[in-house]
């Protein structure tokens, strides 16, 4: 039985260790500089969460942010799309801290039904994102009552007691 010898250039065993390393450090590059980290173990209250709204009123909506500890988290950048999922209804607001913890926005609801307030937190590359529900009673206001921030448009899709229900109103109530 003969055995050869198999010759490889000098070359080619340095230039894998140094792609090895070169990939190594491309993975540990990006890694320390990849997107924000998500959070789960932060927690959030929202005030008045088992009252009811009332259309056409401005609404302070209030909610404190604590971390796991219990601590207060008073220097993250916060805001809560609120949401009526019935006729990709929104408005995306900016929470301003007040202190201990508490953020505050003000809002006023267009249309009767349940909102989904979706509220993202930032500090730093952590990322805090929950929800919470809202009750909203009354009738529809018009355009010009409505929040500055308010997106709906009626080139949109009505259910039919709402298309209903703007049929009835006139130009110009409130």
């Amino acid at each position: 039985m003969k055995l050869e010898k198999v010759l490889r250039p000098e070359w080619v065993i340095p230039a894998i260790i140094v792609l090895f390393i070169l990939g190594s450090g491309a993975v540990l590059f990006l890694a320390a500089v990849s997107k924000d980290q998500v959070v789960t173990d932060w927690s959030m209250n929202v005030a008045g969460l088992d009252e009811f709204y009332q259309t056409g009123e401005a609404v302070d909506i209030h909610l404190f942010l604590e971390d796991a500890e219990g601590h207060p988290i008073e220097d993250a950048n916060v805001s809560v799309l609120l949401d009526r999922p019935e006729t990709v209804h929104h408005m995306n607001k900016v929470m301003h801290k007040v202190e201990g913890g508490l953020y505050e926005t003000e809002a006023i609801f267009s249309l009767p039904g349940t909102w989904i307030g979706m509220v993202e937190a930032v500090r730093g590359k952590d990322v805090y994102r929950n929800q919470f529900l809202l009750r909203v009673e009354g009738g529809i206001i018009a355009e010009s009552n409505r929040d500055p921030e308010d997106v709906f448009t009626l080139d949109q899709p009505l259910p039919a007691y709402l298309q209903k229900e703007m049929e009835a109103i006139p130009a110009s109530h409130p």
